[in-house]
């Protein structure tokens, strides 16, 4: 071990919590309204709980008050000068809404980004790549609508859907949105456009939308995506293939004609009859029809027995060629990994909860402590094994 004097003698839970900013926390929970009736708590303790809970993997609210308890003589370190109580804990739980603690987590990730893009920026390939996936955890009761066939049994189980968008140099969310297990994935990706202007995107063929992809060609971003096999296209240009395990390289056009909803104009309104709903907003369905070229490539898989398709909107081979577009997209495979290891806690933990809103705090702090473990080697320079094992 190193000879740094870095938060010597401090536990884990203590190191982590002193790279949140107490003042801000409790600022931001001034202006969300997070503090009404569980002033006895106020945001940042509840936070510090949640964590302890997350780090201590613990998986009821006696657990956590129990660990607590036990600990009382060392509660100096985390800022909190009071016990806490169960039934303050669980109406905390109740009234506080999750979204405070996901205001949190963007406020770390803009803070903290930089640190950690700088730290691991060590691929060959310059171009930054933002990543859209999602993954399904499963609820041990039917909370919200899953995902399937239901079973031979009759009895189905809920799941909620984790829609995250992550940049790939730093393996960590930018956006992450939970919805109903059913939802179907490329229902979120209105959140890409949020993205810094000329970024690179990949992400698989469940986002599959041909209107959406001319949007985000006309919108500057690039991206590249895996071809269903029943996708229907016309080749309008057949290029000559240098790469070794490169088979085809062409530009194709695909064909949408679908039905997208739009808000009534003041025209339309005019003539329409009826009541107008408590939104104030009256939408209609309107038919849509077009064409959108963009380049296919098809390649060899490593071991030679199967081909993989790829299509993307970068059209000249000149600014990135195919193999080049095929690394991308090899790239993606990091938010498969992400999801393995950082929403495995949460799969387990998430099976014995039967409230949505208990199932969005608990997913939100397990993200909060994903990014402050993330955070804290590089803002201490020191490597992780170097922590004690002790959360107290």
């Amino acid at each position: 071990m190193g000879k740094g004097t870095n938060f010597s003698g401090q536990p884990v839970l203590s190191q982590l919590i002193k790279l949140m900013d107490r003042q801000k926390i409790n600022t931001l929970a001034s202006k969300s309204g997070a503090n009404y009736y569980t002033k006895h708590l106020d945001g940042y303790s509840h936070l510090v709980v949640m964590l302890y809970a997350v780090l201590s993997n613990l998986r009821s609210l006696r657990e956590t008050c129990l660990g607590f308890a036990a600990n009382a003589t060392r509660m100096n370190h985390l800022g909190i000068d009071h016990m806490i109580c169960r039934s303050t804990l669980s109406d905390a739980n109740k009234r506080r809404k999750s979204s405070f603690f996901g205001s949190i987590y963007r406020m770390l990730y803009k803070r903290y980004a930089p640190v950690l893009s700088d730290s691991m920026s060590k691929r060959e390939v310059s171009t930054k790549l933002y990543v859209m996936d999602s993954t399904t955890i499963s609820l041990f009761s039917q909370i919200l609508r899953g995902v399937g066939r239901n079973p031979n049994n009759g009895k189905k189980k809920g799941g909620i859907k984790a829609h995250t968008i992550i940049e790939e140099s730093i393996d960590l969310p930018v956006f992450v949105d939970y919805t109903e297990g059913i939802v179907h994935d490329h229902e979120a990706m209105e959140r890409l456009f949020a993205l810094p202007y000329g970024s690179f995107i990949a992400f698989d063929m469940g986002y599959t939308d041909y209107m959406l992809w001319k949007r985000l060609d006309e919108a500057g971003y690039k991206f590249v995506c895996r071809l269903k096999d029943n996708a229907k296209f016309k080749i309008i240009e057949q290029r000559k293939c240098p790469e070794k395990d490169i088979i085809a390289d062409q530009i194709i056009e695909f064909t949408y004609d679908k039905y997208v909803e739009r808000p009534m104009t003041d025209e339309e309104l005019k003539h329409r009859r009826g009541r107008r709903p408590n939104s104030g907003v009256v939408t209609v369905k309107e038919r849509v029809q077009g064409t959108y070229r963009c380049r296919r490539i098809v390649r060899r898989t490593d071991d030679g027995k199967d081909t993989i398709q790829f299509v993307t909107n970068v059209l000249d081979p000149e600014e990135m060629s195919a193999e080049q577009v095929c690394e991308m997209y090899r790239r993606r495979w990091s938010i498969e990994s992400l999801f393995y290891d950082k929403f495995i806690v949460m799969r387990s933990d998430s099976k014995c909860i039967s409230d949505y809103q208990d199932v969005t705090f608990l997913l939100l702090v397990s993200a909060l402590h994903n990014n402050l473990v993330a955070i804290t080697p590089f803002h201490l320079n020191v490597r992780t094994n170097g922590y004690r094992k002790a959360f107290f």
